[in-house]
């Protein structure tokens, strides 16, 4: 069992990213045996996608530009059945650390996402990363039936009159494509001071 946490915020140290230690300290504590990755948008190199339409050509299987998976036995070994798809033969034509991330969202068999809300939305930097997950796209991963569950962990002052529905369609739109279901989503809004601590538990907010 791996799991995979995505931070959201650019901030380094801000409320997202002690809510996600907290997080990723709780899966060590609680299932020694499994493991856990934490990936922050803040500490990676992710531009946005430039709808060049790049990705949608399939290399060919003997191509050198074919990026290796990780061998048997590596934390980030990848699930069976994006071994099988041919997500690896989509290659963007940015080079930025978009492929480190994907061994991590390859790898996971649960997925937590911990995000801020901006204007109800996404912020920048996790929108990029958000985007540059087409090539899942093309590569019928979004087709797969049984999809790994995904957690949205929604973080914030509060009191934006628009709320955070555009957050959600973002997350369970992009990451459909990458093989995820949006299967829970906890609102952490006003209930985390400046300084990370939590005041309160979160709320399940229904979808």
């Amino acid at each position: 069992m791996h799991r995979t946490i995505i931070v959201g915020s650019p901030r380094s140290d801000g409320r997202c990213a002690h809510l996600a230690q907290e997080i990723f300290d709780a899966c060590i504590d609680e299932c020694p045996e499994d493991g856990v990755s934490l990936v922050s948008v803040s500490s990676i190199d992710v531009s946005g996608c430039m709808g060049c339409y790049g990705c949608k050509q399939t290399l060919s299987k003997d191509s050198a530009s074919v990026p290796a998976f990780p061998e048997k036995g590596d934390p980030l070994e990848p699930q069976e059945r994006i071994r099988k798809s041919d997500s690896q033969r989509h290659v963007c034509v940015i080079a930025d650390d978009m492929p480190e991330v994907r061994k991590h969202l390859d790898a996971a068999d649960e997925l937590i996402v911990v995000s801020p809300v901006y204007f109800a939305s996404a912020p920048a930097q996790l929108k990029a990363l958000l985007d540059r997950l087409q090539p899942y796209y093309w590569s019928g991963v979004r087709r797969q039936t049984a999809k790994r569950p995904l957690t949205l962990h929604v973080v914030g002052e509060g009191g934006d009159p628009h709320g955070i529905e555009p957050l959600i369609g973002c997350i369970r739109s992009a990451f459909s494509v990458a093989g995820f279901k949006l299967c829970e989503v906890l609102d952490w809004r006003g209930k985390i001071d400046e300084q990370g601590n939590v005041l309160e538990d979160a709320q399940e907010y229904e979808i």
